[in-house]
């Protein structure tokens, strides 16, 4: 029984993989098309009608979109990149030793992590700290009185919901490191061949 545990675990570990590699597509897509809604959003403010005792909808001359930016280079980067991966498992799996493909994921995976990680870090602090951050001001007006409440209760909510969707892609990605590192350590090590024994079983040296 051990040993059928053994041999099913990273079969296992290898499904659960997958399942989180699309998790991962599916939520890099989604902050990528989220932060590109919202940058919609604040470039199509100039024909909205104005009602009376309205105000109009305006933003700051220099909109800081930084952290918009930044989180959505991430995103797409790693919306390509993992598809990206799973294209190269089924084309050169068996072109490159079993040990060396496991270290040569977890230093992707890990490079992954990092960058989720330093793009949420980022984009929390600038829109914390800058007024005119385009998350933070529109979440300051939502509640304002003006033709564009509307618009900036969606980029309020959107950027939001863009942020907490990052951090389940970079929870997703630490998740498929673990089980790179699980299967990695699982992988027996094939020892090496010497001589004696190449010429024993094929009457020659190599």
């Amino acid at each position: 029984m051990p040993s059928e545990l053994h041999s099913n675990q990273p079969h296992w570990l290898s499904g659960f993989r997958s399942a989180l590699r699309l998790l991962i597509i599916i939520l890099s897509a989604a902050v990528a098309g989220t932060l590109v809604h919202t940058l919609e959003i604040w470039r199509s403010n100039i024909s909205l009608d104005l009602r009376k005792g309205e105000l109009p909808m305006t933003w700051p001359a220099r909109t800081n979109l930084w952290p918009t930016l930044i989180l959505f280079a991430i995103a797409a980067s790693n919306f390509l990149a993992s598809g990206a991966i799973i294209i190269m498992s089924f084309k050169k799996s068996f072109k490159r030793p079993i040990r060396s493909r496991d270290a040569y994921r977890i230093v992707a995976g890990s490079f992954g992590v990092i960058l989720w990680a330093s793009a949420l870090v980022v984009f929390h602090l600038i829109d914390k700290t800058s007024k005119a951050s385009l998350g933070r001001y529109a979440c300051m007006n939502r509640n304002v009185m003006s033709n564009g409440r509307f618009q900036y209760r969606a980029v309020c909510s959107e950027q939001g919901l863009a942020f907490y969707l990052a951090i389940g892609a970079a929870c997703a990605e630490l998740l498929t490191l673990l089980t790179l590192a699980i299967s990695a350590k699982q992988t027996p090590r094939i020892p090496p061949i010497h001589k004696d024994d190449a010429k024993a079983h094929y009457g020659r040296y190599p």
